[in-house]
């Protein structure tokens, strides 16, 4: 066989094989392009929102792990509203409780000092830093 052929029968083969994989000639009743009844209550209501990636709204919404890599900061909020910070490589840094009202996060700290953030898509931010969830 010559290279021509090879090379030939080779994309034959390939094209075949892509074909394959792109499926069958049977609908999917699933995606049939008949649209299902809805009532114009259902097809008014946005479309659901991802709570992950939901802006926190309230305190409780903060609970877990924070972190801005850049400042080496790390900031875990606990759902009884308490705080612990770990603050370039210092564990434990600072403690204290926390309040989340109208965005705006406000850490008070045990040491007698708050620190406000304000609550962005970007993350919690700081002047510190930005804290974004882990």
């Amino acid at each position: 066989m010559s290279r021509t052929q090879i090379w030939t029968t080779g994309a034959a083969l390939a094209a075949c094989l892509v074909l394959t994989a792109c499926g069958d000639d049977q609908p999917d009743p699933e995606s049939s392009s008949t649209p299902s009844p809805t009532s114009s209550a259902e097809s008014s209501d946005p479309a659901p929102t991802d709570t992950a990636s939901a802006l926190p709204e309230t305190a409780s919404d903060l609970v877990g792990t924070w972190r801005d890599d850049a400042a080496d900061w790390t900031a875990y909020f606990e759902d009884d509203g308490t705080f612990t910070w770990d603050y370039q490589g210092n564990v434990d840094f600072l403690t204290g409780s926390y309040t989340l009202e109208d965005g705006v996060v406000t850490f008070a700290g045990l040491d007698g000092n708050d620190l406000v953030g304000q609550v962005t898509p970007e993350g919690l931010v700081f002047d510190l830093g930005t804290l974004t969830r882990r």
